[in-house]
């Protein structure tokens, strides 16, 4: 006969145990979208605290997105930019990866990924268009086409701005909290049409567009058809 502390029990607490880790890995499954974005995003940024400062200076460079640069190498700035971080490399990362997560969730990863690639795509090409007329009728000096334009902000907001639209309710309310708390900081220079600000601006409304968008395709393609008659 086995006594209150045999066998039994050892096996209750292995599957007591188990079973937060089977819930992480599920959830895991679920967003690995999101996975990816936070450990290239988590890499990039230690790689980035390691660097000299004139190696440092010269990644920025190379990766920013101004209109110098698209001009002549588009697609490597584009896509690196999003991924150097200066400043606030850890709240970034945390807000980042927490409104990646709740869009791939309820949408699905492709949608996911569109939205934040639009977002960061098009913040920069408005933002940087708005430079390139602004210098080409001499309303800014010609040096503004290289000014250093780099980070994940973009990306961000606009993940933020869908959340607001196709997250549950808790996630609406925070995500939606999260970016009028940051507002300020985001549009400041709008009036002036600073680089940052007008790319927050777009990205925001990016993301909310794409929310609204790709919310009403996830929901048509979930509806069952209805079988034709023979």
């Amino acid at each position: 006969m086995r006594g209150p502390s045999s066998e039994p029990r050892g096996r209750l607490d292995v599957v007591v145990i188990d079973q937060p880790a089977r819930v992480a890995v599920a959830a895991a499954r679920r967003v690995p979208v999101t996975g990816v974005f936070v450990a290239l995003l988590a890499v990039a940024e230690i790689v980035y605290a390691t660097l000299t400062q004139p190696a440092a200076h010269r990644l920025v460079e190379w990766a920013s997105t101004n209109v110098d640069r698209l001009r002549a190498e588009p697609i490597g700035p584009m896509l690196l930019s999003a991924f150097v971080v200066q400043e606030d490399p850890l709240p970034w990362l945390i807000v980042g990866g927490a409104a990646f997560a709740v869009v791939e969730w309820r949408l699905g990863w492709w949608r996911a990924l569109v939205t934040a690639l639009a977002a960061h795509v098009i913040g920069t090409l408005v933002s940087e268009g708005i430079v390139w007329w602004r210098v080409h009728h001499g309303t800014l000096p010609a040096s503004a086409v290289r000014q250093l334009d780099v980070g994940a902000s973009y990306v961000v907001v606009g993940l933020l701005a869908a959340a607001v639209v196709v997250g549950p309710r808790i996630g609406q309310i925070l995500a939606g909290g999260l970016l009028l708390a940051l507002s300020p900081a985001l549009l400041e220079g709008i009036t002036g049409l600073e680089v940052a600000a007008v790319g927050h601006l777009t990205s925001v409304a990016v993301g909310l567009a794409s929310g609204l968008l790709l919310r009403a395709r996830a929901r048509r393609s979930a509806v069952p058809k209805t079988p034709q008659p023979v």
